[in-house]
């Protein structure tokens, strides 16, 4: 039980995704078409693996609803199509919407894995090596941080303490996977690109 007079630490802010520019949103809206068109394909492999009546049974839909979700649905661009909008068109669809990464986060955890963004475009600028790698450190001594003002406050980390570390836990991950993307890409190298050491490794 908490102590009296103790402040609860505040909700943690939804993460979300950050705000597309005008070109980012063009292809972003390029990618969700494309991606929408492919869903039926995707969906149709897992329905396949579970089978078509466990899954009609357990989501309490016909079987012909499940059949149509894995053929490509009725739009403008295909109005001869003679399959429906399943329910991976309209989880992605609100993620478009929302930009809301805590989405992704909880489906991550549901695959027993995580999500971690690929680094954003910096505009031709170079990525300090030192910079990142302090807010990397930031962050994760932030997050102890977190857990040792939990325990201190009562001795206990309780659900809401428990689901803000999650949650900051998430964000690091990103960030370091970010950090180890950009070290594969060469991005902290002198002139931004990765070296070819096909040559050198060749050489005695």
């Amino acid at each position: 039980m908490a102590k009296h007079g103790t402040k609860k630490a505040p909700a943690a802010a939804r993460e979300h995704a950050p705000p597309p520019d005008d070109t980012e949103e063009s292809e972003s809206e390029a990618l969700l078409g494309t991606l929408l068109d492919e869903t039926h394909k995707v969906l149709k492999t897992a329905v396949e693996r579970a089978g078509p009546k466990r899954v009609a049974r357990a989501l309490d839909v016909s079987l012909s609803l499940v059949y149509k979700w894995t053929q490509p649905p009725r739009t403008k661009r295909n109005p001869q199509a003679s399959g429906a909008s399943n329910p991976l068109d309209k989880l992605i669809t609100i993620y478009a919407l929302s930009q809301d990464l805590e989405l992704v986060h909880f489906l991550c955890r549901v695959a027993k894995g995580y999500y971690a963004p690929n680094p954003g475009r910096r505009d031709g600028a170079a990525l300090s090596f030192v910079t990142e790698t302090v807010h990397s450190l930031n962050e994760f001594a932030d997050l102890m941080h977190l857990a040792e003002k939990s325990l201190a406050d009562d001795g206990r980390i309780d659900t809401n303490e428990a689901e803000r570390l999650r949650r900051n836990w998430d964000r690091l991950k990103g960030r370091l996977e970010q950090f180890v993307v950009a070290c594969e890409e060469g991005h902290f190298n002198v002139g931004g690109h990765a070296e070819d050491d096909s040559d050198g490794d060749a050489e005695e």
